[in-house]
């Protein structure tokens, strides 16, 4: 009998970037093979420069949601409002930023001025209504200063700023992602979902064909009453199988 978590099936996205190989040769052909897998949901990397709003037809022509889209930190820097004006047009509700540069993180001041950042962003975006939350990777549990970089982040981030947790990344950085859906629990409103192989050097795998306890992740994310599980391999194999077999083993352990 599969396991029965809280995470609804309408919960469920795909992070684009993993197939950004495909998107850069046949966006339509790449969007059309989403829907095709069953996916009703995206979030927003690694495409090819496109009109927002030519991207927005396409997208609503496969029933495709935008949940999310990943800005770097420097649009942000260069101008935010340019930012929001594409996420309305658009109609994205949220704004990641995937990457903390490394001179935001050579010392524990660079990481509490990049945190303040952050909140001036999200304070702006939210006059348009747009959210903004930051995605890990490993480095953030590296040592700093006594400390990690995600303890100092974490520490400096204003309330307006979410979380987007990568599973994989935090595993590969020596962290419990169950227990710390569980420590971020208030801001932490989207998981990137994708598996750690089991294989002494570190790569991900089809969500369910590798080593983390995905039913428990699933827990602690109702728990923390998790908006969107966002699908994502950063080197697939197959990318449309592996996109195809993440999600139904997501859809297994859904309601």
């Amino acid at each position: 009998m599969p396991y029965r978590g809280a995470m609804r099936r309408d919960q469920i996205a795909l992070q684009l970037y993993t197939l950004r190989r495909l998107s850069a040769v046949d966006l339509r052909g790449t969007l059309q093979a989403v829907a095709a897998a069953g996916y009703r949901a995206v979030e927003l990397a690694g495409l090819p420069e496109i009109d927002p709003l030519d991207l927005r037809r396409m997208l609503d022509g496969h029933g495709l949601r935008v949940v999310a889209s990943h800005e770097g930190i420097e649009r942000l820097r260069a101008d935010a409002g340019a930012v929001a004006g594409r996420m309305a047009e658009l109609g994205c509700p949220r704004v990641i930023v995937p990457w903390m540069p490394e001179a935001d993180r050579a010392t524990a001041p660079d990481v509490r001025r990049f945190a303040a950042e952050l909140g001036d962003h999200a304070r702006r975006l939210g006059e348009d209504g747009i959210a903004l939350g930051y995605h890990n990777h490993d480095f953030e549990f590296a040592s700093l200063d006594g400390t990690t970089v995600w303890d100092v982040l974490l520490a400096g981030l204003p309330p307006e700023v979410e979380l987007e947790l990568d599973v994989y990344w935090a595993a590969v950085g020596g962290r419990d992602p169950v227990a710390e859906i569980a420590a971020i629990a208030d801001r932490v409103r989207l998981l990137h979902m994708k598996d750690r192989a089991d294989d002494p050097t570190p790569h991900d795998a089809p969500v369910g064909e590798g080593s983390l306890p995905f039913p428990a992740i699933v827990e602690a994310a109702r728990a923390a009453a998790v908006d969107w599980y966002i699908v994502e391999q950063d080197e697939p194999a197959d990318p449309l199988r592996d996109i195809a077999t993440s999600l139904r083993y997501l859809e297994s352990l859904a309601v």
